[in-house]
Parts: structure tokens; C-alpha cells; sequence
């Protein structure tokens, strides 16, 4: 698979080939492999709370364990990102990325255009927010960056206002619409709400649970596959919104067994690495094999010739898909 990455923002250490006995590119993993780490965009209907989606999902799958990325309240809608078995190690990365959502928000009285597009703006950049009593978090004020409020259409009455907005990961857009109503001096409140982006994935990749069960019964029936490679993306996908570093194959083992990764297991990596970036380490066949963060720059890393590089987190490959070729010392190089 190929990243939105160019090639001029690739810094290569060492020219190194991948053996093709070992691992393959996520999109030829076998059907069972590619599931276990892949992604689904569910179309969430109102009803079902996210939970609920997890638990159907892994029974049309036969999976022990399904996590989601970004919950959503049972009365919103949109893009909500299932993570199947392996993928869901990579919870952490989904749930900080950015997301969008387009939205109603009523107010009390009737407002004006103008007046609504400056409070908009008003409530662009940096914000404070107090989480709602629902919300499984503490209610510490805490601050959230609104990237934009678009205007996007009123009614007659002029006191219903549809919008789209863009923000940080852990936004309540709740609160965000309450909060609107109080700098126009009267109530008001989210009426509807449908999340759009999230990260790299919008809308678009989306599909209903009932396509994911057709698609399911499908491959189980007739062994096609087609279908549910179409609805299931590779957990790799996620590592376009993080930096990357591709190591060799004599280090993905090393790796996966909990080794630090050291300058000479190094291939590649991405420029403007900073430190206390996330880091997706990945294989010569662009395998996600580990995230974790950065302890060096990318002009250190580049610099450097021994020394580790990366906080290691989770480790996403299971181990001996590649071959044992370390030594006892535990790094990987």
C-alpha cells in the first residue's frame, strides 16, 4: 500500500531489501489476517450505543474482541471506526486524530445570520470546556482547539442553524452549542448531530451493519472474498496521520518481542520527526509493526549512527512472522 507521504520527505539511512518468504504487503494478508488487522467505518444509526456496535460486529465476525475508535452517543450518528482483535492496539492513535461533524443547533428565539456567523467565529481556536455529567470523564475544565463553525443553512422560524464543525479530538459539541447560546443571552442546544471525519477516514468509507453482514455471509457461503475487502481497510491505513520509521527485517522480530529499536535496525524515516511524536515503526513491506514516541528529531536520527530512537507502546505484529535473527542483547538493529 502506498501513504500520502512524498518521497523528498523520506530521509533513507541504509539501503536494505525485504526477504518476500517473510510477512507481505497488508492488502495480500490472507482473509482471517487481514480482518484481525483491519479497520471498518460503521454508518451508526441513532439507537445502538457504541458498545452495542462493537458487540454486533464481533459476533458477525467471530472475533474475541472488537474496540471502536471515538465513542459516539446512542442519539448521534456517522462515522464510528471499529477495530477488530490486533487493530485494536491502535485505539489510542483513532481516538486522538481530529474529527468533523455537521450539526443542528436550536436556539430559543429567533437569531440572525450575522449575528450567529461572528459568535462562530468567536468560538474559533482554542476553547474551555467542562465535560457534561454523562461524559465517562472527569469534569475538569479542560481546553480544546475548534479548528473552524461553518454556517451552513437556517430555517424559517430562524431559530434552528445547521453547521459544520471541525475540532480536536475530546470536543463536546454538547457543550460547544450550550456555551453559543449563553454569549447570545438565551438557551440553547444541540439537536442533531453527525460526525463526518475522523482522521484520514470521512463519510465516504463508511457502510451500514447490514452491508458488513451480507459481506460476512457472502465469503462464509460461497469463500468470496471480495466484499469484505472492500468494506475492511488495513489497519496501516491509520499511520498516514502519524510520522514513520521502516526498519529491516532482522529488526521486526526483535521488535515484536519487545526489543528497543536502535539506529542500526533503521531504513527510512519520515522528515520533521520531533520528540514525544507518534511514531509508527513499520516493515520494508509497509507492515505496521509497533507505535510509540519519538526520542530523537528526525536531523538527530539522521546524525546518529547507535542509540534508541523509540519509545515503544504497543507492539501491533504478532511475533515470528518474521525470522529470530537477533542476538541476546535486547535491540533491535
Amino acid at each position: 500500500m502506498k501513504f500520502s507521504v512524498n518521497e523528498e520527505d523520506i530521509v533513507v539511512k541504509q539501503n536494505c531489501e525485504t526477504d518476500p518468504r517473510y510477512g507481505c504487503e497488508p492488502e495480500n494478508r490472507k482473509i482471517s489476517d487481514y480482518i484481525s488487522y483491519g479497520i471498518i467505518n460503521i454508518d451508526k444509526v441513532k439507537g445502538p450505543t457504541s458498545h452495542q456496535i462493537s458487540f454486533w460486529v464481533k459476533q458477525m465476525l467471530g472475533l474475541k474482541k472488537v474496540g471502536h475508535g471515538g465513542t459516539l452517543d446512542p442519539h448521534v450518528t456517522g462515522l464510528l471506526t471499529m477495530l477488530p482483535q490486533n487493530s485494536t492496539k491502535v485505539e489510542r492513535i483513532i481516538t486522538s486524530v481530529n474529527k468533523e461533524y455537521v450539526g443542528i443547533i436550536n436556539f430559543s428565539k429567533p437569531v440572525e445570520k450575522k449575528k450567529v456567523e461572528r459568535l462562530f467565529e468567536y468560538f474559533t481556536g482554542e476553547i474551555y470546556q467542562k465535560p457534561p455529567l454523562e461524559a465517562a470523564v472527569s469534569r475538569k475544565i479542560r481546553s480544546r482547539t475548534v479548528y473552524f463553525i461553518k454556517f451552513l443553512e437556517m430555517d424559517e422560524d430562524r431559530m434552528n442553524i445547521l453547521f459544520r464543525v471541525g475540532c480536536e479530538a475530546g470536543t463536546y459539541i454538547r457543550v460547544l452549542c450550550t456555551d453559543i447560546g449563553l454569549m447570545f443571552g438565551m438557551n440553547a442546544v444541540m439537536a442533531d448531530l453527525r460526525r463526518t471525519r475522523s482522521g484520514i477516514f470521512d463519510e465516504n468509507s463508511c457502510v451500514y451493519l447490514q452491508d458488513l453482514k451480507d459481506a460476512v455471509e457472502i465469503w462464509k457461503e460461497t469463500g468470496d472474498e471480495k466484499f469484505l475487502r472492500k468494506i475492511i481497510h488495513p489497519v496501516e491505513e491509520v499511520c498516514d496521520s502519524v510520522k514513520k520509521i521502516w526498519v529491516k527485517d532482522s529488526a521486526v522480530n526483535a521488535v515484536c518481542y519487545g526489543a528497543d529499536l536502535n539506529i542500526p535496525g533503521i531504513v527510512k524515516f519520515e522528515k520533521n520527526i520531533k520528540v514525544n511524536d507518534d511514531i509508527a515503526i513499520m516493515s520494508l513491506k509497509n507492515e505496521l509493526v509497533a507505535i510509540g514516541k519519538s526520542l530523537r528529531t528526525s536531523e538527530e536520527i539522521e546524525k546518529m549512527d547507535k542509540g534508541e530512537v523509540v519509545d515503544i507502546e504497543r507492539v501491533i505484529m504478532e511475533r515470528d512472522i518474521y525470522p529470530r535473527l537477533w542476538s541476546a542483547k535486547t535491540s533491535a538493529k
